[in-house]
């Protein structure tokens, strides 16, 4: 491979979303990217999707080249949860590109709520519900499990919000109890100048690790202190992980390289930018890859090769990985020629396709998605 002599593409896609729901990933790519277009020459546009199950599609499909995702995100994906059920938004061959951030999520309630911890939550609670807007409200139904709520539709009163003003004002306004929400997001900052304030639920695995297991058995999610936006948040225990450039199997090798290799090799001169960009590093993405289920793009391999990073370890795992999204493609692909035969419609909306679905998982063994176990703790054991 000529690395010197590189010509990088004439255009690149970057997929994002609009700013919702406190997700400035439109916001921090207007930061690295005009970086990246001035070494590279490249014309980067960014490409706003309306939603997340969109912005994949879009990547499936070659409308863009990267986009962003969490591990959560793209374990729906490939498991077909919710509106990733359609059959052009399910299972497809995605690979690690580089890291892209840290991120904090949690729960808050209004600081004169009843609700003083995940215990408190009973039944009759009132959860702000934005599910037709954000597949990551799915977060919530593990809030839920971990409290010991059992059924969904008896025990919870779901409040509508459209956006995340309207979710914010639905808890400062008390007509809602717990709403899922991003520390950093400015409409949480807002909130935060209430007259009551606001309070965080803390989720601390190591205290109740019961509580923990039935989070993740509703979504992929890891937990630490929250450590970026408003003051009541930081240092409360909630789901803290990381984000990840994604794109295709199929995305050149080269290309790939160069990205990661540019990421890594400028990340001083963009990582002031914004505050979220301090963690698009070298260090952060060897974590991910101690733990992530996602298989790494030959590309960004070449790379840490290159660094002398790639282990054995990881070249085990890899290949792991490799199988495990392979089996969740090729059943996804039977499993809708099976619903073609059987005039079933695959549609997110049509419970006869999600029934037949969920039931070929299981007939296939397929397990769910989570984080692996970390290759430190293996090699160190």
């Amino acid at each position: 491979m000529i690395k010197n002599s590189y010509i990088w593409p004439e255009h690149f896609n970057v997929g994002v979303l609009p700013p919702t729901g406190g997700l400035l990933t439109s916001a921090v790519a207007k930061k690295w990217t005009p970086v990246m277009a001035e070494d590279t020459g490249m014309k980067i546009h960014l490409v706003y999707a309306p939603d997340k199950p969109t912005k994949f599609k879009w990547l499936r499909y070659g409308i863009t080249d990267v986009t962003d995702g969490s591990s959560g995100e793209l374990g729906d994906m490939f498991m077909g949860k919710l509106r990733y059920g359609n059959r052009d938004t399910g299972a497809f061959q995605v690979r690690t590109v580089w890291n892209f951030s840290k991120y904090d999520s949690g729960f808050m309630v209004r600081g004169d709520s009843y609700i003083k911890s995940v215990y408190d939550i009973k039944s009759g609670v009132r959860v702000v519900d934005m599910s037709p807007y954000l597949t990551s409200q799915r977060n919530l139904e593990g809030l839920l499990a971990w409290a010991g709520i059992k059924d969904l539709e008896k025990d919870v009163r779901w409040v509508p919000a459209h956006n995340t003003e309207e979710k914010v004002q639905l808890i400062v306004d008390g007509k809602a109890d717990i709403a899922a929400a991003i520390p950093s997001a400015p409409s949480t900052w807002e909130a935060e100048k209430n007259p009551h304030g606001l309070r965080w639920i803390e989720l601390n695995p190591d205290i109740d690790p019961e509580g923990a297991k039935r989070f993740n058995e509703k979504c992929i999610i890891t937990y630490g202190k929250m450590f970026r936006g408003v003051p009541s948040s930081i240092g409360i225990w909630s789901n803290v992980g990381d984000d990840q450039f994604s794109c295709c199997a199929s995305a050149d090798s080269e290309l790939i390289y160069h990205l990661a290799k540019w990421f890594n090799e400028n990340w001083n001169r963009y990582k002031d930018l914004h505050p979220w960009l301090m963690q698009t590093t070298l260090k952060n993405l060897m974590e991910k890859l101690d733990t992530t289920y996602i298989p790494c793009h030959d590309g960004l391999i070449n790379y840490l090769k290159e660094l002398g990073l790639w282990t054995d370890d990881h070249a085990k795992r890899h290949k792991e990985n490799i199988e495990l999204i392979n089996g969740y493609c090729k059943a996804n692909q039977e499993a809708m020629l099976l619903a073609d035969e059987n005039a079933i419609v695959v549609s997110a909306d049509n419970p006869e396709w999600i029934t037949l679905w969920e039931n070929y998982k299981k007939e296939q063994g397929l397990p769910v998605l989570n984080y692996r176990p970390s290759l430190n703790r293996a090699a160190n054991s």
